[in-house]
C-alpha cells in the first residue's frame, strides 16, 4: 500500500521538539516522585522512621500535604482531558487532519509544561511528607 508522502515544516518540527522535551522533563519528574513514594512506603512498612511522637500540628501538616497532592493529581487529569479536543477533531473531521494534529500537539506541549510544574510540586510535597515520616 503506497500512501502520499508528507514532510513536516520547520515550525511543525519545532512543535515536535518541544513536545519531546516536555515529555522527557515530565517523565523524569514523575519518576522522581515515584521513587520518593516508594521510599515512603518502605519506611512506613518497616517502621524505619525515628519514631518520635509527632505533635498534632505535624499530623495536620501531613494531611494537608496529601490533600494538596490529590489536587495536583486532579489538575493533571483535567489538563490531559483538555488536550483531547484537537485530537478528536482529527478523527471526526475530514480535510484538516494535519492542522488539527498540530493544534493538538501544540496544546499537548503546553500542557506537558504545566504537568512538569505539577509533578515538580508533587515531588516536593512528597519530599516534605517523607521527611515528616522519617522524623516522626
Amino acid at each position: 500500500m503506497s500512501g502520499a508522502s508528507y514532510e513536516f515544516t520547520a515550525g511543525q518540527n519545532e512543535t515536535f521538539k518541544g513536545l519531546v522535551s516536555g515529555m522527557r522533563r515530565s517523565g523524569g519528574v514523575v519518576a522522581l516522585a515515584s521513587l520518593i513514594l516508594l521510599a515512603y512506603q518502605i519506611v512506613e512498612y518497616f517502621g524505619l522512621g525515628l519514631g518520635a511522637v509527632p505533635p498534632a500540628a505535624i499530623g495536620y501538616l501531613d494531611l494537608t500535604v496529601w490533600c494538596l497532592l490529590s489536587v495536583v493529581g486532579v489538575i493533571v487529569a483535567v489538563l490531559l482531558v483538555k488536550a483531547t479536543g484537537a485530537f478528536t477533531a482529527v478523527i471526526q473531521t475530514e480535510g484538516n487532519d494535519v492542522e488539527h494534529l498540530m493544534e493538538g500537539l501544540v496544546r499537548l506541549r503546553s500542557i506537558l509544561n504545566l504537568i512538569f510544574v505539577a509533578a515538580a510540586v508533587g515531588s516536593a510535597l512528597l519530599g516534605v511528607s517523607f521527611a515528616l515520616l522519617l522524623i516522626y
